[in-house]
């Protein structure tokens, strides 16, 4: 039928080559060979590579418009006619059948495994993207033909989809080969064993944690499967909440002592800003990325990455303008007050749980200074965010400097000799360097601390050509997972040997003193931002929270933050209501003698309300309020999140080709 082709836009599709590191230069297969294909291990291997298809820079999802990055509004949509996702997904799964049909007409499964064990985890890839964002859809484990049933069945349950993904990860854990077996930077891009044990934990602690925390969520989200929904068909034997936790646990444990062993390590090249410049490696051509002036070969903490080469395969992503610019990573107040002191602790506390006894943390250095809350704090802010008294160095020239030798982290502020007033004649004021008072500008919500991670540095870049590698999965995130599945199998404990075995790791890189059960006992977080009430109050630490506080910070900016406050079961609160931002009464803003000395507003006080307002004003003035001299960031109003919004509608299009698809509640 004419109309097929449509419902799953594969059937339209032959192989599209996606290159990958040492297969950067390989050749596409070319449509219309199935009859001449997979006759060798070395077609096998060339229809494998074929199916790679990751994240990469140009749809990079960077957790904007989040509450880790500040929000301006979202929610209130309709159903969309098309979705990219639905065909994107479906697309790529007529290939990856048509690998695995033909490997078992092939017959030899030991000679071609590693082609196996890739379709195997493409197939699951597409599945769990697919599930993520529709809950149950069709399953596709085989080759259709125009007439296929499938093209006009109703929807499999989320279940039924997740345990095709379970079971075609595990066999992936089989039969790819160990990243040890396959040595040198040429093959960073390839799947491994150890990819699909991280990959299979990441999933199965997804999927855990949504089905524990999601159906409390004020809405059915499967429905009944007849006139809502996908339904809740489990096949025999589907796994427990605790089943999927335990496989969590055991793979990013099995990754984790892998690494130990040698394959796999934290990037720390860097000193203290190893976070930060891991993912602006970019050596290709004698360019110098970094200050230390390492190159890829240095990163053994990317266990899967898209991978990028300056001859072969550029970004074409202008990546420094967009960080520049804001259009990339951002830090939210709420973010940026999250990120703890050297001594592990939050910035303001309290031992009774009483505001009244409230204290900054001995870290802090407070707010009486441009620099002092940046003091003593988590070098995964401090490096990453963009320090009121120094410039920094970007590739592009247009903005601050390109970096053109190792030795220095920051390039040398420039600041005027007027502190009060802006001096045209002061030749600092046309330089890029040039270092200006902070101040509040007008209908500011003042909520955001800008964010440099994917900042490329090197001079040996122009506009479209960097090349660093883009990360799938990281050790880091190996060991989040691994802490978060144990502290949810011990019912909100876990031990100081599993904390030390995975996410202080994490915390010794970034110079923070390790989470220890002593450490938050009987301790508050004076500045524990409730997204229910939109304020700030007294929280009793725990260590589910300090996990998940631990998470955030490691992998902001990734692409995670939203795929985890769904499947905790918090989307519809922290992506709802009033937002704060930073503090402007009480801090330096404040301070008299200080005066703006750029050219606007010359001579003004930081904080003007008579000619610089904030755009919604602040929410408290009153000293005692814990949230005195915050301005408002986002107004409740803006906000229309809601839990319909945890599932995408499915495209309208193909609801009408094929009417046994039933419609996501709410929608």
């Amino acid at each position: 039928m004419k109309t097929n082709k449509y419902i799953f836009p594969f059937l339209a599709l032959g192989l599209a080559m996606t290159s990958c590191s040492d297969f950067l230069d390989k050749e596409p297969l070319d449509q219309g060979t199935d009859a001449i294909m997979y006759k060798t291990p070395e077609q096998f291997d060339q229809a494998a590579l074929a199916l790679y298809s990751f994240p990469d820079w140009k749809g990079a999802n960077f957790d904007g418009n989040l509450d880790v990055s500040g929000i301006g509004g979202n929610g209130g949509g309709s159903a969309p006619q098309s979705n990219g996702t639905w065909n994107g997904c479906y697309s790529q799964l007529r290939n990856i059948n048509i690998l695995l049909q033909k490997a078992n007409e092939y017959g030899d499964i030991d000679a071609i495994s590693s082609s196996v064990g890739t379709a195997y985890f493409f197939r699951a890839w597409q599945h769990f993207v697919l599930v993520k964002a529709f809950g149950g859809v069709p399953v596709v484990d085989h080759v259709l033909d125009t007439n296929d049933p499938v093209l006009f069945a109703p929807r499999n349950s989320r279940y039924e989809v997740m345990n095709l993904v379970f079971s075609d990860l595990q066999k992936a854990v089989e039969l790819l080969p160990k990243r040890s077996t396959l040595p040198g930077l040429e093959n960073r891009g390839r799947l491994t064993k150890e990819a699909a044990q991280a990959f299979l934990a990441r999933v199965a602690l997804h999927e855990a944690t949504w089905e524990k925390y999601v159906p409390s969520i004020g809405l059915d989200l499967d429905g009944d499967g007849s006139a809502l929904g996908a339904g809740t068909v489990k096949p025999e034997g589907y796994p427990s909440v605790n089943d999927m936790l335990k496989i969590a646990q055991d793979m990013s444990k099995a990754v984790i002592q892998e690494a130990e062993t040698g394959t796999f390590e934290l990037f720390n090249a860097c000193d203290e800003l190893s976070y930060y410049e891991l993912f602006n490696i970019d050596d290709g051509d004698g360019n110098v990325s970094n200050h230390k002036g390492v190159g890829k070969s240095a990163n053994k903490e990317f266990i899967l990455c898209n991978p990028y080469d300056y001859t072969l395969k550029r970004s074409g992503k202008n990546m420094a303008h967009t960080v520049a610019t804001w259009q990339a990573v951002n830090i939210s107040a709420y973010l940026g007050e999250s990120y703890v002191c050297s001594n592990g602790l939050p910035i303001y506390l309290s031992t009774t749980g009483s505001i009244d006894d409230a204290y900054y943390n001995p870290d802090f250095g407070g707010y009486d200074t441009y620099m002092g809350e940046y003091e003593n704090r988590d070098m995964r802010f401090i490096g990453t965010t963009y320090l009121p008294d120094r410039p920094v160095f970007c590739c592009d020239g247009e903005h601050w400097v390109p970096r053109t030798e190792a030795g220095a982290a920051y390039p040398e502020a420039v600041f005027p000799e007027a502190t009060d007033h802006y001096d045209s004649s002061d030749p600092a004021n046309s330089s890029k360097l040039v270092i200006y008072n902070p101040m509040i500008g007008l209908n500011s919500t003042h909520n955001g601390y800008g964010s440099r991670k994917f900042m490329p540095e090197g001079s040996g870049r122009a506009d479209n050509t960097d090349a660093a590698d883009y990360p799938i999965i990281r050790l880091a995130e190996v060991h989040c997972i691994y802490a978060e599945a144990t502290c949810e199998l011990g019912n909100g404990a876990i031990s100081d040997a599993d904390l030390n075995f995975s996410i202080n790791k994490n915390r010794a890189r970034a110079y923070v003193a390790p989470l220890t059960n002593a450490l938050i006992a009987n301790v508050y977080d004076a500045n524990w931002f409730n997204f229910e009430t939109g304020r700030h109050e007294v929280h009793k630490m725990t260590m589910m929270d300090e996990i998940r506080r631990e998470r955030m910070v490691e992998l902001h900016g990734e692409g995670f933050r939203l795929d985890d406050l769904k499947r905790w079961g918090i989307a519809h609160i922290n992506l709802r209501g009033q937002k704060l931002g930073r503090k402007i009464l009480g801090t330096f803003y404040t301070d008299p003698t200080k005066k703006v000395n750029s050219l606007q507003y010359s001579g003004e006080p930081l904080y003007n309300p008579e000619t610089r307002p904030t755009q919604w004003g602040l929410v408290s003035e009153d000293p005692a309020d814990i949230d005195y001299g915050r301005p408002i960031a986002t107004i409740p109003g803006n906000c229309l999140w809601s839990q319909r919004d945890y599932l995408d509608p499915l495209p309208l299009e193909q609801i009408r080709l094929n009417p046994n698809l039933t419609q996501n509640p709410g929608w």
